[in-house]
Formats: structure tokens, sequence, C-alpha cells
């Protein structure tokens, strides 16, 4: 069943066992979306949690002149809108689809029954949140203590380490610099300057990374 796969692949459910995974479906709904489509606002009461089963998820916030900045982008397996069910609060940020996307829902009150029901459970869905709020934090780092070209050095690496030399941008210039707390012509005028010192090759829409220690020495990481 693709929903019970979906939910093997989230974090705090990998260990649990099928009978939990069907509880969890008992009340859950499947949910599309389409490209641009808003799942849920910032400041919006959080009725559920979601779990990504296809497509991909843009967190972002924005500000009063419109500019965003992108909290994270989540796939197949991802959970999105979690953090507002323990805490009571509100949805801390907006959420987009940024493919045609399905979901699951699993409604907040049946949420908490299951996660009460098995104490295992809390205790890995805490460390989930503790992996989650690392992340933020990390973002703030880069987006406080490094230069825009050190944050782009740094994102061509991460993306290098993950998927290998060659590989797809997933995001418009546009996009990537929502994620890097910056603007589209910095991350284009940026990439040029990367490709033109020979750090890196770009051909529709495919990144090879050509300079691996340049990229490394500007971005002031180590492997």
């Amino acid at each position: 069943m693709e929903a019970l796969d979906a939910l093997r692949r989230v974090l705090f459910l990998r260990d649990a066992d099928e009978q939990i995974l069907r509880g969890l479906l008992a009340r859950a709904r499947t949910v599309s979306a389409g490209r641009g489509e808003v799942l849920f606002l910032r400041g919006e009461p959080c009725h559920g949690l979601y779990v990504v089963l296809q497509g991909s998820i843009r967190l972002y916030n924005s500000g009063p002149s419109g500019r965003e900045q992108v909290i994270g982008v989540e796939r197949s397996g991802s959970v999105i809108g979690e953090l507002p069910l323990f805490d009571g609060g509100n949805q801390p940020y907006s959420a987009e689809a940024m493919t045609p996307s399905r979901l699951i829902f699993i409604p907040r009150d049946h949420f908490l029954a299951v996660l009460h029901a098995h104490p295992e459970l809390m205790q890995a869905a805490l460390r989930a949140l503790a992996i989650r709020i690392r992340r933020l934090l990390y973002l703030v780092e880069e987006l406080s203590l490094h230069e825009v070209p050190e944050r782009i050095a740094r994102y061509l690496l991460a993306q290098e380490k993950e998927r290998g030399a060659c590989f797809t941008l997933d995001y418009t210039h546009a996009e990537l610099a929502a994620q890097l707390g910056t603007v589209r012509e910095v991350v284009t005028r940026t990439l040029n300057r990367f490709r033109k010192a020979g750090w890196i090759a770009v051909q529709d829409g495919q990144v090879t990374v050509l300079d691996h220690d340049a990229l490394q020495a500007l971005a002031h990481v180590q492997d």
C-alpha cells in the first residue's frame, strides 16, 4: 500500500509496527495539490499532519514587502505541519506545492490519540523535532554568518555530496534565491562567476562541479 510505504519513510515512524501505521491511516485522507496551490498559510490553525506521498512542498515565510525566505522543501516520506501539534500554536510557516503533489492528511486529534497510546512514538517524534530544530539552526547560521557566494558554494557542495558531481538544479534561480536568503539576480551573477572561473559547468539545467577544491575553499567547509 502506497500510504503505508510513505509512513514507513517518516523518520519517527520507521520502527512502528504495521498495526500502528494502519491505526494512523484509519481516519486519514488523501489530498491532491496542484503546482502553486497553498496547503496552509503562516498563522492559520493547525488541523492535522501532512505526509508527502509524491511531489514537493515548499515551506516558506514572507515579509510585508513580499520577499520570501524558503525554510525547506519536503518530498516523499516527509512530514509537514508537525510543530503546532506539540505546542498547540498556529502554523509557523506557509506550505505550497512546487509540483503536482499528493499527501496524506491525518487529523490532529486522531494523530495525538495514537501518539499518546504509544509512548515509544512520542520519544521518536521528539527526536525528529530535535533534528528539525538543528536544520533550522543551520539555516539561521547560513543566513547570518555567511556571504551569498559562500552560501551558493555550500549549496552546490551539499548537492554534489548527496547526488554526485553532475546533478539537476531543482529550483529556478528565484526559488534558489529565496532558499538562500538573497535575490534572483545575485544567484544568476554568482553562478555565472563560478562558471567563468571554471568551477562549474551549467547546461540545460544540469550542473557539473569541475573544481571541488575551489568551491570548498570559498565555502570554508571540509570534506
